[in-house]
């Protein structure tokens, strides 16, 4: 059988790096999703690589995750900018970029009715992504600043691939 990464497996790895060894339970819960999805993306991220089995369970493989995220992420999921709309604020208009760059840039957002922010809307990589603040605070920040190497600048990205790897490698120690 064929495996084929899908957007829902970027969240799935960035939440495995942010808490090794989770259960199955634990991450379907973080990222809204049934506990079978969960298990199929930690699957799809073994097959490739970018995840092991440890004796703490499923860990992610930082190195492999680190060199996609930063190296392909852009070109395997491309986030192209539509229309206006409210939203969640994500890539560098999320909280955690938003004090890095100028605040003149039109923000990007993960479309959502009770958004906060009207800017140009980007499709995120996980259904449900715009619950994410409130649910999931840590993922939100890895999956906004992703986004900010899904959709940034050259600047945008050095800026947010640096927070992303230190936020990681801190994480896994």
């Amino acid at each position: 059988m064929k495996l084929v990464l899908r957007p829902l497996d970027v969240a799935a790895a960035l939440d495995l790096a942010l808490r090794p060894g989770q259960t199955f339970a634990q991450m379907a819960a973080d990222l809204g999703v049934s506990q079978s999805t969960a298990h199929q993306a930690v699957h799809r991220l073994v097959a490739s690589g970018l995840a092991r089995k440890s004796a703490r369970g499923y860990v992610a493989n930082l190195a492999a995750l680190e060199e996609f995220l930063l190296h392909g992420v852009r070109y395997a999921f491309p986030a192209g900018r539509a229309r206006r709309q409210r939203g969640v604020p994500t890539a560098h208009a999320a909280p955690v970029l938003r004090d890095e760059f100028d605040g003149e840039v039109e923000p990007v957002v993960w479309p959502a009715a009770r958004g906060t922010v009207v800017g140009a809307a980007v499709e995120p990589l996980l259904d449900g992504a715009a619950e994410l603040p409130g649910r999931v605070p840590e993922l939100y920040d890895a999956l906004a600043l992703v986004d900010a190497l899904r959709v940034g600048t050259a600047r945008d990205r050095e800026v947010a691939g640096g927070m992303l790897t230190s936020r990681l490698e801190a994480r896994a120690a």
